[in-house]
């Protein structure tokens, strides 16, 4: 019988399935890491029933930016920033695993943010504030993940995981809600995520890369839980540390359902056809729940975010 405490491979070793995942705290000052984010990051890490941390979205690029107070890992002088980040968990948690999470906003920003018109696989036609972006547009995009993923290397993170989930760049080209492309990347929607997927891999050596995948959404003509599956199976053939399954354009929540577990009906699809360890995220708020989702095989890795963020001290009575 499994158990909640034992050991998981996702590219290290660690001994927990309880998982801290990405919850963007906009406590960034000009992309740098402040000293309210070591802060918080170091209470977080105290809970001993996680052992994995995965650290917010940071931008790879100035025209990715999501928001003004966003983490940054865009340029080399970020990396300094991201060490103390790391040094700061690790000084509480030396035996804890630390993944940063890498992102492009693509369209969900605005020009404001930006200094320039957001940029997404294709123009929407309601939105006259976007542009397409071009083949070369998507290879520099490409080049900065990888330059952004081996920064987090060099700053002592233990993984990354790509962020192509809740309506980002990479999302919107595997969305049909967003991708109107008539090329490649539009017959093959998960092609450019994918290849994104594997030049980092390819750069990072044997520097564990997970992928936090979009794989279903709410609304009609949105992802389904086939094509979510579809996804997963590529990546995790691509080599991926960890499989984080979660809603697409339509975000994190889904409307209409309040059971623990929420994406389970995706996540226990991916397990049927995957290798890696799948991760579950979405209204799991007790002990109990997670160990009721992992007996019934629901996922290996549980995501507690908005329970966990209500309480930092989340069900320690039970360690």
């Amino acid at each position: 019988m499994r158990k909640i405490h034992e050991t998981v491979h996702v590219g290290v070793d660690i001994h927990s399935r309880l998982v801290m995942p990405p919850m963007v705290t906009e406590a960034s000052v000009g992309g740098e890491i402040s000293e309210k984010t070591l802060a918080y990051y170091k209470k977080m890490a105290a809970n001993k029933q996680f052992d994995l941390f995965i650290i917010e979205h940071s931008y790879v690029s100035e025209d990715g930016k999501a928001s003004l107070k966003q983490m940054s890992l865009a340029d080399d002088e970020k990396i300094a920033g991201h060490r103390k980040l790391v040094a700061a968990i690790k000084s509480v948690r030396p035996d804890a695993a630390v993944f940063l999470q890498l992102n492009h906003a693509g369209i969900k920003t605005r020009a404001d943010i930006i200094g320039t018109d957001p940029m997404g696989p294709s123009v929407r036609p309601w939105d006259k504030m976007c542009c397409a972006m071009s083949l070369e547009d998507m290879a520099r995009v490409k080049a900065d993940f990888v330059a952004a993923a081996l920064r987090a290397k060099k700053a002592g993170y233990d993984g990354a995981e790509l962020h192509v989930a809740h309506g980002y760049l990479l999302n919107q080209f595997l969305s049909p809600l967003t991708n109107f492309r008539d090329d490649d990347y539009g017959e093959d929607r998960v092609k450019y995520p994918l290849e994104v997927f594997r030049a980092m891999k390819e750069a990072l050596g044997d520097f564990p890369l997970a992928v936090r995948i979009g794989g279903i959404e709410t609304i009609e003509g949105g992802t389904t839980v086939d094509e979510g599956v579809r996804a997963a199976k590529a990546f995790d053939t691509a080599g991926a540390a960890f499989l984080d399954m979660t809603g697409g354009m339509t975000g994190y929540n889904r409307p209409g359902h309040k059971e623990a577990g929420w994406f389970q009906d995706l996540s226990r699809a991916v397990k049927k056809e995957t290798t890696a360890p799948v991760l579950l995220t979405g209204g799991i708020t007790t002990y109990d729940e997670a160990e009721k989702l992992l007996a019934e095989d629901a996922a290996d890795l549980f995501g507690i975010g908005r329970a966990f963020l209500k309480d930092p001290n989340w069900e320690t009575d039970k360690l």
